[in-house]
């Protein structure tokens, strides 16, 4: 079998070249907030972008089923568009808020005046053990030292009141990975270095001076609500039917990733609910390299969230999709067909479908082991 990113029977060279529209390959990514924090596989701002454009109007309701960082919630509320995200994972859903929330000269002022006080506000916070996880395995990935200046440092945030709290909080989560042992946001393993307070220090001030010119620079105009939910996409009860314009989302790859791996350490930190972030996850790498894994379970999940989808769609409205194909034991997997079949099975009528060419570093996985270079671009009708 060759090992490659697209496994359609579909026209492939053809889809490729109708896609280029969707490359954006000389275009700036990390515009505002989307440089925040990194988060894996997440894609450009530009797609969503697009999509909320080409197909909603200024008022309208986007929602991202899989809302991740925040990127399509940024976008639609920029463009003027009320935005609605959900998400399994409680990082992803503290930096969709943090991403969406209006700032005014006083936070940003508030910002700088807690990065020039750092030194001393840190000399005078004292350790709180009480604020770190007691799960044993946690300890396998940081030293102790860093461990009581990282607990120092997440008490003197929670003694913030003054509305960018959130906001420092997620310029804390941000860190996480680098001042620990694991490898890297894309490599769930050990490895040794050499991680000093002063490090953790340079690393949070560093990400911190960057966010506030972000915010100062700025010409983002976040005009219209947002509304971010932590929960299973299969099931959204509190999104009324046909009350969405627009959906454009990028839903989990098969075999691709385990977010709530990556994440583990930064979801003891924010005190999450690791096991519904575990439990609720669609596609993870964990699942589906099981010896005689099939990929059967993954599109039943997927199904079930498409039907939600239908349900909260207004007629004629569109639903744009971002996904990659896969294997699993060995064999190819062609996830972009598949979700034709049952998209077009529960009602909704396949508008455009192309294949986009990714930048090598346009996806935070790791290159060194991706395959990641196209990825399909479907979009439907309701």
């Amino acid at each position: 079998m060759i090992r490659k990113a697209i496994y359609t029977a579909a026209d492939e060279e053809k889809l490729i070249r109708q896609g280029e529209i969707w490359n954006f390959h000389e275009e700036k990514t990390q515009e505002f907030l989307h440089n925040l924090h990194p988060y894996p596989a997440k894609y450009i701002p530009q797609i969503p972008r697009k999509a909320i454009i080409d197909y909603s109007n200024v008022g309208d309701v986007v929602y991202d089923p899989f809302c991740g960082s925040g990127t399509t919630l940024l976008e639609a509320s920029n463009l003027g568009r009320k935005a609605i995200g959900t998400d399994n994972n409680a990082v992803a859903v503290l930096l969709s808020k943090v991403k969406t929330k209006k700032y005014d000269d006083t936070d940003i002022a508030n910002l700088q005046d807690f990065y020039e006080r750092y030194t001393e506000l840190m000399e005078n916070s004292v350790e709180r053990p009480g604020l770190v996880t007691d799960d044993k395995n946690f300890f396998y990935w940081y030293s102790p030292e860093v461990i009581s200046h990282l607990s120092k440092l997440k008490g003197l945030i929670y003694s913030v009141d003054n509305g960018i709290q959130d906001l420092l909080l997620a310029v804390f989560s941000s860190i996480l990975v680098k001042v620990s042992f694991q490898d890297s946001d894309t490599r769930y393993a050990k490895v040794d270095k050499e991680i000093s307070i002063e490090k953790t220090d340079e690393q949070f001030l560093g990400k911190l001076k960057r966010v506030i010119k972000d915010l100062r620079d700025s010409n983002y105009v976040l005009n219209e609500e947002v509304c971010v939910s932590k929960c299973d996409a299969r099931n959204i009860p509190h999104i009324e039917s046909d009350s969405v314009n627009l959906i454009v989302t990028s839903p989990p790859y098969l075999n691709a990733y385990d977010y709530h791996k990556y994440h583990r350490q930064r979801l003891h930190w924010i005190n999450a609910d690791i096991k519904f972030t575990r439990t609720s996850e669609i596609g993870s790498h964990d699942q589906f390299t099981k010896k005689k894994a099939i990929p059967n379970p993954y599109f039943e999940d997927m199904e079930k969230c498409f039907r939600e989808w239908h349900r909260v769609l207004k007629v004629g409205s569109k639903c744009v999709i971002v996904i990659g194909d896969a294997i699993v034991s060995k064999e190819p997997v062609r996830v972009a067909d598949e979700f034709v079949e049952i998209m077009g099975s529960i009602g909704f009528k396949l508008d455009e479908r192309v294949i986009r060419k990714l930048k090598p570093t346009s996806r935070s996985f790791n290159i060194r082991n991706s395959r990641m270079d196209f990825e399909h671009v479907l979009t439907f009708e309701k």
